[in-house]
């Protein structure tokens, strides 16, 4: 996952992003000599900035409750033609794969390391927030992914990835309750685990189901708890 914090402003002269760039960077570089700093080509810096901003626009328009971004909308947000936009991108799968990668890091500040010391219903509570602010944020981008993800190796690639991720950190977290079971019977609570508090189970409980966000917290919560409950003996909360 990328380390890149935050969001770079449209208007700075120097955006750095993680995604794609090398396209635009490799043969772009030249040093003048011993102590002096690498110069980029005007032209390529430009079309690294152009790009940013489409993809950057592409996925406010997704932030935005836009199911399926157009060029014509994409255009007409970000002031740049479609002739423009399409010389930028190879084609639209290049697009959607740039902006995946640009989700990732939108996304990175809200991944947080989870403290597996603490006591069972604090790390609990942890986990529980933490996939509630980081799914709530990703879920107009990740609808999208999922529908693409099909027909798009990188995109399926990410979620792929993204999904593993949670679930080490729920091992990670879980690792002393889970550590007291068989081998067959962990795999099985672990399985549970990963499926009462992936994004899939959010989306329904949200969406199809309707419900709030602190209501959805309290029902992934009382999942987990029910699953490690053989684990935790008298250490039961309600």
């Amino acid at each position: 996952m990328s380390v890149l914090m935050g969001r770079p402003h449209r208007g700075d002269t120097a955006i750095l992003t993680t995604y794609d760039m090398s396209p635009f960077l490799v043969g772009c570089v030249s040093v003048r000599g011993e102590g002096t700093s690498a110069r980029v080509d005007g032209r390529s810096l430009r079309s690294v900035r152009s790009r940013h901003l489409v993809v950057e626009t592409f996925l406010d328009l997704l932030e935005e409750g836009v199911v399926q971004p157009t060029a014509l909308q994409v255009s007409e947000r970000c002031g740049l033609s479609m002739s423009s936009i399409f010389r930028l991108f190879e084609d639209v799968d290049a697009l959607h794969t740039a902006a995946n990668a640009a989700q990732i890091d939108r996304m990175a500040h809200l991944i947080v390391d989870l403290d597996a010391s603490r006591p069972f219903e604090q790390r609990l509570r942890s986990l529980v927030e933490s996939h509630s602010r980081v799914f709530e944020a990703v879920s107009p981008v990740r609808r999208m992914a999922v529908r693409l993800a099909t027909t798009s190796a990188p995109i399926r690639d990410s979620l792929d990835a993204a999904d593993e991720f949670f679930r080490v950190q729920l091992a990670e977290l879980f690792a002393v309750e889970l550590s007291a079971l068989s081998a067959s019977r962990r795999r099985d609570v672990l399985d549970t685990l990963d499926a009462a508090t992936s994004w899939e189970t959010w989306e329904r409980l949200r969406v199809r189901q309707g419900v709030s966000a602190q209501r959805a917290r309290r029902i992934v919560g009382n999942v987990v708890r029910a699953a490690l409950a053989e684990t935790r003996g008298g250490d039961h909360e309600t």
